[in-house]
């Protein structure tokens, strides 16, 4: 697992949060399941300073997906072979 920080916008402020991934699918779903982040600004994986800009998620959608598949392991399974 690589560390990220995400930039993100929580209470209509910016802010970092830090997390633990295998992909940037996986940091983009850990921030759909926070209800709090408004909006994400970039993530930056630290092993090689890669950074995502202008990440264009529909949060609410996503949200609103993810909430109909009822079996988390299947996210799980999906997420890591990506």
């Amino acid at each position: 697992m690589d560390e990220y920080i995400v930039t993100v916008i929580m209470d209509n402020k910016q802010d970092e949060l830090k997390t633990y991934a295998s992909s940037t699918m996986q940091v983009l779903d850990s921030m759909v399941s926070f209800e709090d982040v408004q909006a994400i600004k970039s993530i930056y994986r630290v092993k090689d300073k890669k950074t995502w800009q202008h990440v264009d998620a529909d949060l609410p959608k996503l949200r609103a997906l993810r909430n109909e598949i009822s079996d988390e392991g299947l996210i799980q399974q999906e997420l890591r072979t990506h």
